[in-house]
């Protein structure tokens, strides 16, 4: 146990490749923002040209910049993995820790329509949302965030009802306080550290599924880019430029490998079943 309370964020080898990639991250992300990028501007006589030291990444098929689309349209992909990441956990915490503390037939009925969910491809569901409010961003945040909804449903249920029978929380409930107020209080600040872990695990395939469904027209729609719209371009200009597509897919590994690595340090750092591999 000695050895557990001494881990930090950032102390392994691990935790250093983390620091570095999410700082890499961060730093293109915010270069997309800031940078006057002019999307809109292409020159059809120099399409698929290659890189250049005035366009490091090469050009698309309309001779639009394409480090300036990567770069915005890698802030577009995190901007809604973020956004629907949000979405799932109010929906996760909300009937999670719902089925957790109330237990019963309230249980039964929401793990039941979490299973029937659960059961309901991904692709179905961007369809009829497709076709409700149709494409784009706002579509995608709504696919993503409630097709992932149902791994933190249960991840906060379990947690809940482990916590419900600790002594703290039998002991505020005997004197009477609020519900909300012991699940806020005693149990959510408990469970925080695996939630948080499961979050920054789940933003690497969000990207990923955003990519899929903008690749399929179903996400984001051109002029503005994503990685998916870039991957499409990408794959049909392949044999005119393959550095497209290559630039592309190394965005969506590195930001997946970046997030995927800081889960499994915040996971060793914050959950307890976990830092027993520390000590």
């Amino acid at each position: 146990m000695t050895g557990s309370r001494r881990y930090r964020l950032g102390a392994s080898p691990r935790g250093v490749i983390c620091a570095v990639l999410g700082l890499v991250l961060l730093v293109l992300v915010l270069w997309g923002l800031v940078l006057p990028l002019h999307l809109s501007g292409f020159d059809l006589g120099r399409a698929w040209a290659g890189p250049s030291p005035d366009h490091p990444c090469g050009l698309d098929g309309l001779g639009r910049d394409l480090l300036a689309r990567l770069l915005v349209g890698t802030g577009t992909s995190l901007g809604i993995a973020v956004a629907a990441l949000g979405l799932a956990l109010a929906l996760g915490l909300g009937f999670g820790s719902l089925a957790g503390w109330c237990g019963g037939w309230v249980d039964a009925l929401i793990m039941r329509s979490v299973d029937v969910l659960m059961g309901v491809r991904e692709l179905a569901l961007a369809m009829v949302v497709a076709v409700l409010i149709g494409p784009g961003g706002s579509a995608i945040i709504v696919i993503l965030g409630v097709g992932c909804s149902p791994l933190l449903v249960r991840l906060v249920r379990s947690l809940v009802v482990v916590q419900r029978g600790q002594t703290h929380v039998l002991a505020a409930t005997a004197l009477g306080a609020p519900p909300l107020h012991i699940l806020l209080t005693h149990i959510l600040p408990n469970i925080a550290g695996p939630i948080a872990a499961r979050s920054a695990a789940i933003i690497g395939p969000l990207v990923q599924a955003e990519a899929a469904f903008s690749f399929l027209g179903i996400g984001i729609q051109d002029p503005f880019p994503s990685l998916g719209t870039l991957v499409r371009d990408g794959l049909a200009g392949l044999r005119s430029g393959p550095h497209l597509i290559i630039a592309a897919t190394a965005m969506i590994f590195l930001v997946a490998l970046t997030f995927t690595l800081i889960a499994d340090e915040l996971r060793d750092a914050l959950d307890p079943r976990y830092r027993s591999r520390t000590s």
